[in-house]
Parts: C-alpha cells; structure tokens; sequence
C-alpha cells in the first residue's frame, strides 16, 4: 500500500469548536498532496466528538483512558503512522490555501531538511514568532526578568528574523505548532522527548537541535500561511499560580542540563532563583501604583515563587 505524502496528527484538549474548524479548513485547502490526519482524544469529554467523526469520518482516532501531555500524545502517532513526511500540528489552528501542499512540495524538493515550520499568523493577521535562534542563557534572562521599556528589544533577541521575510530558511527552530518532520530525520532523530513538555513547551526546540546535530537541516517555509490562536489549548487556571508558565521554566531548565550540560544548568538555577527579588520588586511596586489588580499580583508573584523553588530542587 502506496504510503501518504503525509501523516498529520492533532491532539484533541476538548476543544471541539476549534478542532473542527482546524480539520473543515485542512480539507478544504489541501488538494494536491495525499494525506491521513490522526487525532488523539486527550481523555476529553467526549463534546462534540460524535460530530467530528460524522463530518469527517476518514479522520483515524486514538482515544486515551488517562491524560498525557503533548508528546506524549503525538508519539503514539508517530510510532504507528506510515507517510513520507509527518506534521504534529495544534487543533488551535486555521489552515490557509495551500499551506499543507506547500510544505510536502518544500521537503520534497529539499532532501537535506529533516524538520520544516511554516509562517504561522495571529488572529489579526500578524505574524507570530515561530523562528528562533539558538537558545542561550543570556536570551533565558531576558525573558524571564522584568526589563524597562527601553530594553524591551533584548526579549527580542531569541528570534530570528526570518520570519519576517519572504525567503525559505535555515533556522535553529521553529514552533512546536506546526512540524514537518521527514520520514527518514524522525527514524534517525527519533520521538519527541515525553519528559521535555508533559504540557507542551520546550519539545520543540529539542527536537530541531536533536535534528540538527543529526546532520539534518530545520527550515522555515514562508509559502505554508497557517493562521495558530495562540494556546487556546491550554488556559492557566484563573487562581493560583500559573502551572503551565512553572512547567514551561522547567522544560527549559531540563533542556540546557540535557543538551549543554551541568554548567549551563546551574546557570540556569541562578537566573530561576536570582530574578525572583527583582520581578518581586517590579510587581510590588506596580501594584502600589494601581496598575495591577491584588488578585493578578498574587497570582504572578505565586508564579515566579514557583518558579524559582523549582530552580532550587536537586532534580526536575
């Protein structure tokens, strides 16, 4: 039997609006290449399931009994697909003209690309960052801290500009919303690492490095216009710390310990731990000021609590 040109798997988070508009949009833009789009229900409740099965009844489905995270789940489709190309794509997505077409075309027509993104836009219609440059302890601490508005341009750095351009690209990584992996980089490179993004964080950035010192290259094809809603699929909980933005500090520490080694991650503790008087500092202060609701001051500052106690765990 003839393999498709490509596997597209999407996990469903009881989403079911979202994910029916993302498959109504990928079927109807999709014409020239041949493709299998498998969907792992995430143990949801079942909300509009029926539905989804009924509209698009060539969908393959993989129900879990128990949640997972998010490579988790897309591995249990990548371990059992047959294609030429794969794609682990968000069900928060709007598929443009073409996009699906244009990405097949890109990797067939670049044998040396293991892993390709595509331009991903913001509900506006703005471009969304998706392409990125080695990530670098310096760019960690930007990103973390609170900077005055004339250092603004620092969190910037992590970007790469690429993705402003219409021009096909080599880049470090690109966003986890929409991956291209080549039949032959995944049997080399292998899965997405489970212990890197429970929720969904830094699996992305593991898995193009882990490609690029492979010996494959990580592209960014600007053709492929996918309109990504910005983590519609994971809400933080409205009290209470922000869990996701803890886990997201936690892939990252695990990722410099994994990929750079135990001097790069007790850096990494230093900034966890070492920003926490200063951002402390900045909301205190912004709250004294009435810019910031009591509730929304606990809630961050329970957050960057989290995050630096996680700095000072022996294990995470």
């Amino acid at each position: 039997m003839k393999k498709p040109d490509l596997v597209i798997s999407i996990v469903n988070h009881s989403n079911p609006e979202l994910l029916h508009d993302c498959l109504r949009t990928l079927y109807a833009t999709t014409r020239d290449s041949s493709f299998e789009v498998w969907i792992v229900d995430n143990a949801t409740d079942g909300r509009g399931v029926d539905a989804m099965r009924r509209d698009f009844p060539q969908v393959r489905w993989l129900f879990n009994t128990e949640r997972k995270g998010f490579s988790a789940n897309h591995n249990q489709v990548l371990r059992q697909a047959r294609g030429r190309h794969f794609c682990i794509f968000n069900d928060d997505t709007i598929v443009h003209e073409g996009a699906f077409d244009a990405l097949v075309r890109f990797m067939d027509d670049n044998p040396r690309v293991g892993m390709a993104g595509a331009r991903l836009l913001n509900a506006d219609g703005t471009i969304q960052n998706c392409t990125f440059r080695p990530m670098s302890l310096a760019g960690q601490l930007f990103d973390i801290v609170f900077l005055p508005r004339p250092l603004h341009f620092l969190k910037a750095m992590s970007i790469d500009p690429a993705q402003y351009g219409h021009d096909e690209a080599r880049v470090s990584w690109v966003l986890g919303a929409c991956i291209v992996v080549r039949e032959e980089a995944l049997a080399e490179v292998g899965l997405l690492d489970e212990q890197m993004s429970p929720l969904g964080n830094t699996e992305d950035t593991d898995w193009c490095v882990r490609a690029w010192k492979a010996g494959w290259e990580v592209a960014f094809c600007p053709e492929a216009v996918i309109t990504h809603l910005t983590s519609r699929s994971f809400r933080p909980s409205d009290t209470g710390a922000d869990k996701v933005r803890i886990e997201l500090w936690r892939t990252r520490l695990a990722y410099f310990r994994k990929h750079h080694g135990r001097l790069h991650e007790t850096a990494m503790r230093a900034i966890l731990v070492g920003t926490l008087p200063y951002n402390s500092a900045v909301l205190t202060q912004t709250l004294l000021r009435g810019r910031m609701s009591l509730p929304e001051y606990r809630k961050q500052l329970a957050t960057f609590l989290g995050i630096s106690q996680m700095g000072l765990r022996a294990r995470v």
